[in-house]
């Protein structure tokens, strides 16, 4: 069976959903995301102050060759790959439930002498949760269909000084890539209008890029900033089309801890080891009065030296990186993570035990794949919203000569070439999806998830073109 999928049709539907993913998103941004205590908020300009929830990182940030690539005329197929998981409900340790998914997305191909070529960073694997995750709330999510944990991870919000954006131009900042849409137009735009997406294609709508005047006026005034992801304003040069900002800002995650099995949650009492084989903990002493618990790591049977964790009260956790550090001990491949509210209580501690816990860094950890590197998602108040694991070098396909992916996870296959006419389809051990069909390459987003809705609301928005005749007298 051969389909050619009708972009309208899909543009509708999908325009239905992503109206309600700002929602979710939206439902994790309070004012204690922005305050170091419970007092109210401040009005933050970039770079921010300290005292905030995530540290400023005015270094580059993580990228890879590729990142800024857009699919061209994708085929959309939300199916996605037979045995993927695809909307699979997830309920965490603080009863939130988050559906799942796994993609797959193709974009830079192209037709080459009868092959089709993706270029590094051109092909990923994408898993994409419909909502954040935080560590110490005992979230997990599903990579190559298996179930990991979340344990910690280091994220922080990057600042770039004096950075010009203009229309078409694409410019990095943390995770995020912002794009000038439109110049102010008086009485009908007040502020320069910018897009922003993250690497793997999530774009949520219709907020959350924040403007800022250098030399605000009343008929400049500064925007509430909403998240992270904040311009200010140094000059707009009508006649090269262009926005110069002091500084453009974006949260970005350099590691992240995932643990592959939970091995105890709930309360636990002094001197009870809390044991997978040799290996775990024994809590050693719980200080009511002092908040504290003191334990010890256990290796192959043997005890290590004593920790200590303090649990700590504070409507910033898990955002707060110096508390949440207090409240989560690492140690190879075990973990332990108290309870983010009230873990300690008459001679007791609630918490978490995870073992087989590694550490992804940021386009070095691989999954043990070749030519393969992960990438983690961070949201606008940089919270994990997804993690992608993208191709290294070119990839060159044949017809009838499929290349497996991921272990074998997945797998992509062109069944044809003529001229520039090609057909395609992608695979698991499941399955395959139908023979789609394109002209001069084959970009495709298959599965659902934030990042599929987020590519075809960065399409149709980009496509977005302004009547460069309108004008309006002050």
């Amino acid at each position: 069976m051969t389909i050619v999928l009708n972009r309208k049709f899909l543009s509708d539907r999908l325009h239905k959903f992503a109206n309600i993913l700002p929602v979710a998103g939206l439902a994790l941004l309070s004012p204690a995301l922005w305050a170091p205590d419970a007092t109210a908020a401040p009005i933050l300009l970039p770079p921010f102050p300290p005292g905030i929830a995530f540290p400023v990182d005015t270094k580059d940030a993580p990228t890879f060759s590729g990142s800024t690539l857009i699919p061209s005329q994708p085929v959309f197929y939300f199916a996605g790959i037979p045995g993927w998981i695809q909307g699979k409900k997830v309920t965490n340790s603080m009863k939130v439930t988050i559906p799942k998914f796994e993609m797959m997305v193709v974009r830079g191909s192209a037709i080459r002498n009868n092959t089709v070529v993706i270029p590094p960073g051109g092909l990923y694997f994408d898993a994409s949760p419909a909502r954040g995750e935080l560590p110490m709330t005992g979230s997990k999510d599903y990579f190559f269909g298996k179930q990991y944990y979340f344990v910690d991870y280091d994220a922080r919000i990057h600042v770039r000084k004096n950075v010009v954006l203009a229309t078409g131009k694409v410019e990095p900042v943390g995770n995020h890539l912002y794009t000038l849409l439109s110049l102010p137009i008086p009485k009908v735009i007040p502020a320069p209008l910018v897009n922003w997406r993250t690497f793997d294609g999530v774009a949520i709508r219709p907020w959350a890029f924040s403007i800022r005047w250098q030399s605000p006026s009343p008929q400049s005034p500064d925007q509430k900033p909403m998240t992270y992801l904040q311009g200010v304003v140094r000059n707009i040069n009508n006649k090269t089309g262009s926005v110069t900002f002091s500084s453009l800002t974006g949260s970005a995650i350099h590691s992240e801890w995932w643990a592959k099995k939970r091995l105890f949650e709930g309360s636990a009492h002094p001197g009870q080891l809390l044991l997978d084989g040799n290996n775990g903990i024994v809590i050693d002493r719980i200080d009511s009065r002092h908040h504290s618990l003191t334990f010890r790591f256990i290796r192959n049977g043997l005890k290590g030296p004593s920790r200590t964790l303090v649990a700590i009260k504070t409507p910033m956790l898990p955002e707060n990186v110096k508390a949440r550090k207090r409240m989560i001990a690492i140690d190879k491949s075990l973990a332990v993570v108290l309870w983010p509210h009230d873990a300690i209580s008459n001679n007791s501690v609630k918490l978490w035990v995870f073992s087989g816990v590694e550490r992804w860094r940021t386009n070095r950890y691989s999954f043990g794949f070749d030519h393969m590197a992960y990438f983690p998602i961070a949201c606008p108040i940089a919270h994990h919203i997804g993690g992608m694991v993208y191709n290294t070098q070119p990839i060159v396909i044949e017809p009838g000569h499929p290349v497996s992916l991921w272990g074998g996870y997945g797998r992509v296959e062109v069944v044809s070439i003529e001229g520039q006419a090609v057909q395609f389809k992608m695979s698991s051990k499941s399955g395959s999806t139908p023979v789609f069909t394109k002209t001069g390459n084959i970009d495709a987003v298959i599965g659902e998830g934030r990042a599929a809705h987020g590519i075809l609301n960065t399409i149709d928005t980009t496509d977005l073109s302004l009547d460069k005749d309108i004008s309006v007298k002050n």
